[in-house]
């Protein structure tokens, strides 16, 4: 049963007992089962039924089942929360199964309670599940996603001449370009679109949707901000860190948006040049 530790399976029900489902497993020593506690068994479960589980070890080392599912699976690597810090290592909370243990040589740096880290689970020496902070390894999948399309991930690392890297399907990553402004912070997930697919396989990505798309949101988002109360002035010849601090938008879609604006009469210049909203003007 070793081989299914950290894994969603689907098994059968073999029979019910009281404390719960007992499924069938086959593996190298032959027929066994494995207890799905009475609890997580889903309303109306027949013998017979298949049902998907994650195989983990209970507290008393006894290989279970449960149906609710955790973050991350073996192989996986996920922005988990230190819960404990104790003489053995640090405890992280991965889901409602007992919390996660990454001793101290799978840390890479000193951790504290409240803290978010990226966790890879593996299985260690003795057979049991266990966290590492060491992920860089577990990292090297494959996205296969493409252009144009949208996936989840998690803000990684950031490296200012390359940009912001970021976890996609809990195994693998890819970049959001240097030049691509943004407000996440690291462990926060998000949407990207798949901008780019570079030669080594790698995903470019992007915050934004396609040009026609942004165009008409950046626009509405200028248009809300100028309508603000306390809005500093704003001219067509701001800094790029000024129109990123106030717009949350680069200076290139800027631009352009403000080109669109002034061209449908949206908006307008005040006499210093400041951009201003029509719905403002008495």
């Amino acid at each position: 049963m070793p081989s299914l530790l950290g894994r969603f399976v689907r098994l059968p029900v073999l029979r019910f007992g009281p404390p719960g489902a007992f499924l069938a497993v086959e593996d190298d020593t032959g027929p066994q089962t494995l207890l799905l506690p009475r609890l997580e068994v889903p309303e109306g479960t027949k013998e017979g039924d298949e049902l998907t589980v994650f195989v983990y070890r209970d507290s008393e080392d006894r290989p279970i089942a449960t149906t609710i599912p955790p973050m991350v699976s073996l192989g996986e690597v996920a922005f988990l929360e230190v819960r404990d810090v104790t003489p053995i290592g640090a405890f992280f909370a991965w889901g409602p199964i007992k919390d996660l243990l990454v001793p101290f040589g799978e840390q890479t740096r000193e951790v504290h309670v409240g803290e978010r880290h990226p966790v890879g689970l593996f299985l260690d020496d003795s057979g049991r599940l266990a966290g590492t902070m060491r992920v860089a390894e577990m990292l090297d999948g494959v996205i296969t996603a493409g252009v144009g399309e949208w996936v989840e991930g998690e803000a990684y690392r950031n490296e200012p001449e390359i940009g912001l890297f970021v976890i996609i399907d809990r195994r693998a990553t890819a970049v959001l370009p240097a030049g691509e402004p943004h407000r996440l912070s690291r462990g926060e997930r998000a949407k990207f679109r798949v901008a780019r697919v570079l030669p080594d396989g790698k995903r470019e990505l992007s915050l934004r949707g396609l040009a026609h798309e942004e165009l008409s949101r950046d626009g509405d988002a200028i248009l809300e901000t100028l309508a603000l109360p306390g809005v500093p002035p704003i001219t067509e010849a701001a800094s790029p860190e000024q129109i990123r601090r106030v717009f949350g938008i680069s200076k290139k879609a800027f631009k352009r948006a403000v080109g669109r604006l002034l061209k449908e009469g949206r908006i307008e210049t005040d006499p210093r040049g400041a951009l201003r909203a029509r719905s403002r003007i008495t």
